[in-house]
């Protein structure tokens, strides 16, 4: 017969590797943890530090939200099946809010911000607008060629554009002006 060794717990291999990788992955993510409560900052990518502006932009956005709201008219309810005179109509009214919107925009991006960083945020919020504007427009001039289609947005970052915007105007760490959110009356026409 043949003994058999049995084998010393002490010398076996790769267990050394492992602890090891499993103590710099536990010291890694307490330091992010260490870093996140008492080294981030609190400020949002979008979050403009002058707060001046948001205390000028919260008044034009509202009066642009209470005109846009005297367009609305609900009185036909849902039509399922528009001619294209309705469909022209709710053309009309669509660009009639955009033109709200883009003055609202242009008077907001007008208020002057401090701080190079808060221009260079200024200017991406504005460029994302605009093109939440053009998609407007795309929209209405299918309708008035009597092309019923689904309001879309063209996509940034891998989501809507309009996710950019909101997160500079109403995000958690954005500016608090949810006043100034794009507005959202163009759902709702196709049923899929």
């Amino acid at each position: 017969m043949t003994a058999t060794a049995t084998p010393n717990p002490q010398l076996r291999p790769g267990r050394t590797w492992v602890k090891v990788l499993l103590g710099i992955l536990l010291a890694l993510t307490a330091s992010m943890w260490v870093y996140y409560f008492f080294f981030a900052s609190e400020q949002g990518v979008y979050q403009l530090e002058d707060e001046s502006w948001r205390l000028k932009a919260k008044p034009i956005c509202q009066a642009a939200q209470d005109q846009r709201a005297g367009l609305e008219d609900t009185s036909e309810g849902y039509i399922e099946n528009p001619t294209l005179e309705q469909m022209q109509q709710r053309a009309d009214i669509v660009d009639q809010a955009t033109a709200i919107v883009e003055q609202m925009l242009n008077d907001i991006v007008a208020i002057p911000v401090a701080g190079e960083k808060d221009q260079i945020r200024m200017q991406v919020f504005e460029e994302n607008y605009r093109i939440i504007l053009e998609d407007r427009r795309r929209y209405t001039a299918s309708l008035r060629a009597g092309n019923l289609v689904a309001y879309t947005e063209t996509v940034v970052g891998g989501g809507p554009v309009s996710n950019v915007v909101t997160d500079f105007t109403a995000g958690v760490k954005g500016n608090d002006v949810p006043e100034c959110s794009p507005p959202g009356e163009l759902g709702g026409d196709i049923k899929v």
